[in-house]
């Protein structure tokens, strides 16, 4: 019995690094970006809702006036920046 556990534990110990290996030759998943520069301001016009975009992704900021909302200025984004899929590699 302990001849057989000890074949098996060499058979496990010699396999590991080929299960390994099959483990990281999977392709990268898709990684999406969006059009914005960092630190760019984007409020939503229904809701008055405003977020800044990080290096770590766009963070939830406030909420302005529907008043303050009609009075931005021209540096602050109103429409929802265009996202790009591109493969990690």
């Amino acid at each position: 019995m302990k001849a057989t556990l000890s074949a098996l534990a060499a058979a496990l110990l010699v396999a590991s690094p080929l299960v390994s290996h099959a483990q990281t030759t999977a392709p990268a998943p898709a990684v999406l970006h969006d059009s914005a520069a960092m630190y760019a301001v984007f409020v939503d016009q229904p809701t008055g809702y405003t977020f800044v975009k990080l290096p770590t992704g766009w963070k939830f900021a406030g909420a302005v006036s529907k008043q303050q909302a009609q009075h931005l200025p021209s540096t602050v984004l109103t429409t929802v920046p265009e996202v790009d899929t591109v493969s990690a590699k």
